[in-house]
């Protein structure tokens, strides 16, 4: 169904064109939300991003995969981005609810609130880079591969990092009396 729709883009088909974007739109946004700090400057990325798909739609390879091309130019972005501007640590300001919190009881929302902002701390006290894996991993969904061709290294460099990151914010919940599993 994708190459359908990719083949009928590429012919200008712009509802088809439409399909890509909506399919693709919140990993997409997740990942440029990632790598940029500010919401603005990642929706500015992201916008540029798909015009830089459109434009360069009647130029891919349909014998291989749409997502990975659509990551090199998020990320190819972003870095365009951060480039022109320089740009702080990033900082989880979008916290997700927990889907049950209207039907749990004051205390239990209280502990979540709590543990929430403990993992938010333990966060933002890691270094940029090991942050920006996380949010990858974690926020945008990405998998190691993904990840690996978003930031231009190895997996198996992703793999290292990622579980040094991931044994250090333990410790740091650990400590913070928030048991990490």
């Amino acid at each position: 169904m994708e190459d359908e729709a990719i083949r009928q883009a590429q012919a200008g088909d712009h509802f088809a064109f439409r399909r890509l974007v909506e399919t693709h739109s919140e990993m997409a946004w997740r990942v440029a939300r990632a790598l940029l700090e500010e919401s603005l400057a990642a929706e500015d990325a992201l916008q540029d991003a798909w015009l830089d798909v459109w434009r360069g739609l009647a130029y891919f390879d349909t014998t291989r995969p749409f997502r990975p091309w659509l990551l090199t130019i998020v990320a190819n972005r972003c870095r365009m981005v951060r480039r022109r501007k320089i740009l702080s640590t990033t900082t989880l300001t979008e916290s997700e609810t927990h889907p049950g919190a209207m039907c749990e009881d004051l205390v239990d929302v209280l502990v979540h609130r709590e543990a929430d902002a403990c993992l938010a701390a333990s966060l933002n006290a890691l270094p940029p880079d090991r942050r920006r894996l996380i949010e990858l991993r974690y926020f945008a969904r990405l998998d190691i591969a993904e990840i690996a061709l978003v930031l231009g290294v190895a997996e198996g460099t992703v793999k290292s990092r990622l579980h040094r990151t991931l044994a250090s914010l333990k410790k740091s919940l650990q400590r913070t009396g928030i048991e990490a599993h």
